[in-house]
């Protein structure tokens, strides 16, 4: 595939920023961030691009009519269901027009979210996972810090370390988070530039003793989001 291609590149951004870039596609792109300036930039612009969108949308609320035959729909109990004379063909299309008005909003709601949970307290966690979908590593923010928990799954190196690393919008270069605990549980500082809201990717690679001998990924393992709660 291609990745010069910025056109290939928007589309697949698009897709990754709406959810329906998926398995071993979506993989492939997160990776691609992580080294591709282009595809950050991309993934980036399509963000706000849907945030707008989702901010510039006015709440319009549905006539009564249309909560009373959806709930009818939904429950005839609890709304009779009583012969009326049929309505013309404009009532129903404006009646269809209300619901889908009303089904953008939500859209629009779900697709803002992440960025209005961070005005109140919220959890952010993520969770790195093997090809075999066993979790290796659970990530906690705190308020200062990261709270890291190797899984009993993880059979780590003895001759290596492993590194967190955050990529952030619109930056080139990875930022190093510290090394990972290979058992137990760990506490790392939180880096001054952590920013839930700024973070694109975090990943982990594998480093020779005592972390990266030069402020880069050596050879990138996995990959993951941040997730807001």
């Amino acid at each position: 595939m291609n990745y010069e291609n910025q056109t290939l590149i928007d589309m697949l951004a698009a897709e990754y920023v709406l959810g329906t870039l998926r398995g071993s596609a979506r993989d492939r792109f997160t990776r691609l961030m992580l080294t591709s300036t282009r595809a950050r930039e991309a993934t980036w612009m399509w963000e706000q691009h849907l945030n707008n969108l989702a901010s510039s949308i006015e709440s319009v609320p549905p006539d009564e009519h249309v909560w009373q035959k959806i709930v009818s729909r939904i429950d005839p109990q609890v709304i009779p269901i009583t012969n009326k004379p049929n309505k013309p063909k404009s009532s129903i299309l404006q009646a269809w027009s209300l619901i889908a008005t009303a089904a953008c909003i939500v859209l629009a709601l779900i697709i803002w979210q992440p960025q209005e949970i961070t005005k109140v307290k919220s959890e952010q966690i993520a969770l790195f996972k093997n090809e075999a979908e066993q979790p290796l590593w659970f990530i906690d923010v705190k308020d200062e810090n990261l709270s890291i928990r190797a899984s009993t799954a993880l059979v780590p190196r003895t001759d290596k370390d492993y590194e967190l690393w955050m990529i952030l919008k619109g930056k080139d270069a990875p930022v190093s988070l510290g090394l990972l605990p290979k058992s137990g549980t760990l506490e790392l500082s939180k880096h001054i530039e952590f920013d839930a809201t700024e973070i694109s990717l975090l990943a982990i690679s594998l480093e020779p003793l005592g972390g990266s001998p030069n402020g880069s990924p050596t050879e990138v393992l996995f990959t993951t989001e941040l997730i807001i709660l």
